[in-house]
């Protein structure tokens, strides 16, 4: 006859965790003993003024196909799925 198996439970550990101190505080600078900043001398605007005219707009023919061959592409891969379809369920 076999021995029994007995199961031991595992052992708690616990970790120890050591909490330091907070680093001690840099100290702080005084300003007055900084360099006066410049100042930049203001920025005149010229006097000249350039006028604009908008770009004239091309006219494109390709615009006034474009929707009609859409539509005509759009048709044509309707009806190839159309087709796709009912050969598969025939």
């Amino acid at each position: 006859m076999p021995a029994p198996i007995t199961a031991h439970s595992p052992k708690k550990e616990t970790a120890r965790i050591t909490v330091f101190p907070d680093p001690p505080t840099k100290p702080t600078v005084e300003i007055k003993k900084t360099h006066p900043l410049i100042d930049l001398p203001a920025v005149k605007t010229p006097t000249t003024r350039v006028t604009v005219s908008p770009a004239p707009q091309p006219v494109s023919r390709i615009d006034e196909n474009l929707m009609p061959l859409c539509w005509t592409l759009f048709a044509v891969s309707a009806a190839t799925l159309l087709i796709q379809i009912w050969n598969y369920l025939s």
